[in-house]
């Protein structure tokens, strides 16, 4: 991606706070415990150009990945990411 090239799918605040709202939902959070949601281009093969990399600043730290930009996650989407966990 280089300077010029046009805007990646870019996420709300709203949707970013919708997002961890749900992640602190399913996994059950403290409230001080932060979570961080990512944007990233993903070079695995078979992978959508954009991926969404959610950290979890627990400890131990957790990693999670959806295989879409986050402006397209659902709510489904993280219960499936969770359930499987």
């Amino acid at each position: 991606m280089g300077l010029f090239d046009p805007p990646v799918d870019k996420v709300s605040p709203e949707q970013l706070q919708q997002l961890k709202a749900w992640v602190s939902e399913q996994l059950a959070l403290e409230e001080e415990i932060p979570v961080s949601i990512s944007q990233l281009a993903c070079t695995e093969p078979g992978c959508p150009p954009l991926e969404t990399v959610i950290s979890v600043m627990s400890k131990p730290p957790q990693t999670y990945k959806i295989h879409r930009p986050a402006a397209e996650i659902t709510r489904a989407d993280v219960l499936r990411v969770f359930s499987s966990r």
